[in-house]
């Protein structure tokens, strides 16, 4: 449904703006756990979710600990 309004590969994730328009560039994040896809998103976006991704990794494995 959605794949026909946005193209996933160049589209944030985040704040849907298309690589090219408003952003330079977008960039795919990795679950530091699973290693599956969560999205691409741009440099702004990539840095708090990839952040946020491993910083909750860590909070799990403390739990399990």
């Amino acid at each position: 449904m959605c794949e026909t309004n946005f193209d996933f590969q160049t589209t944030c994730s985040y704040c849907l703006k298309k690589a090219g328009i408003d952003i330079d560039t977008v960039y795919p994040v990795y679950d530091w756990e699973t290693d599956k896809l969560l999205g691409y998103f741009c440099k702004e976006h990539y840095i708090k979710v990839k952040s946020q991704n491993i910083i909750q990794s860590q909070t799990n494995e403390e739990k399990i600990g």
